[in-house]
């Protein structure tokens, strides 16, 4: 059973500044991030970002993380201004949806983000990466996976939507985020606004995001502790116009 303590998500037309100050992706030394959990916690604190997520990278043979929600826990304690979650950042596996990450990651996690990373191929025999295959292939696999983990709901976050396209390939059309808007608008599940990836086409999405209404999650994808808030600050600055 996944735990009651989980964060809320709220519709696009329902956030105001205090809901946007959050940032439900982040990254530490544990994984392939710069800072510690307490230079993070410390960023964000600085910052004023009033709730954060760790979410480490995972699959379903890590190991780390009871350690690693033991130091969160631990140091999160010295830092009551924040709200702070406990959670992994795991690949769709399949176009299906199914997600990389174990019964027991799954009962303990606060947030699960589902994101494409990886290309797994249609016949099942392998993965390949997205930088691999032409701009078409590469957009239509993405919408395919994204919409497979929206059907199925096995995450409380769809993560980066279009972000390996827009790395790789640089753009992801605007009709298929009108899809993936469209399948996930009735669902449980939120889509993410992620700095990292969305900043070049920030202000069209927030348009198609306005139409479509559906639960939102704010991520800087922190990495470099300096992108702390960044996602909120950029959201905030687009809404104030």
């Amino acid at each position: 059973m996944r735990p009651d303590r989980r964060p809320k998500f709220y519709r696009f037309d329902a956030l105001t500044d205090v809901l946007l100050s959050r940032d439900f992706q982040v990254h530490t030394l544990w994984t392939d991030g710069k800072g510690t959990v307490r230079e993070v916690l410390q960023k964000a604190s600085d910052r004023k970002v009033r709730e954060i997520a760790f979410t480490e990278h995972a699959r379903h043979t890590s190991t780390y993380y009871p350690e690693f929600f033991a130091e969160i826990d631990r140091e999160a304690k010295d830092f009551p201004d924040l709200t702070v979650y406990r959670g992994f950042e795991v690949k769709i596996t399949d176009f299906d949806g199914n997600l990389d990450i174990s019964d027991d990651m799954r009962a303990k996690a606060e947030i699960i983000l589902a994101s494409v990373h990886s290309f797994p191929l249609r016949d099942g025999s392998g993965v390949i990466s997205p930088k691999t295959v032409d701009a078409a292939e590469a957009t239509k696999t993405e919408r395919d996976l994204s919409l497979g983990a929206i059907r199925a709901g096995k995450g409380d976050v769809m993560s980066h939507p279009g972000g390996m396209s827009m790395r790789f390939h640089g753009g992801f059309p605007l009709e298929y985020y009108e899809e993936l808007l469209d399948a996930i608008r009735d669902t449980d599940m939120a889509f993410e606004f992620n700095h990292s990836y969305h900043a070049p086409i920030l202000p069209e999405l927030v348009a198609l995001v306005r139409q479509y209404n559906p639960l939102v999650s704010i991520g800087s994808d922190v990495h470099d502790l300096d992108t702390m808030g960044r996602c909120r600050d950029a959201l905030q600055d687009l809404l104030r116009k």
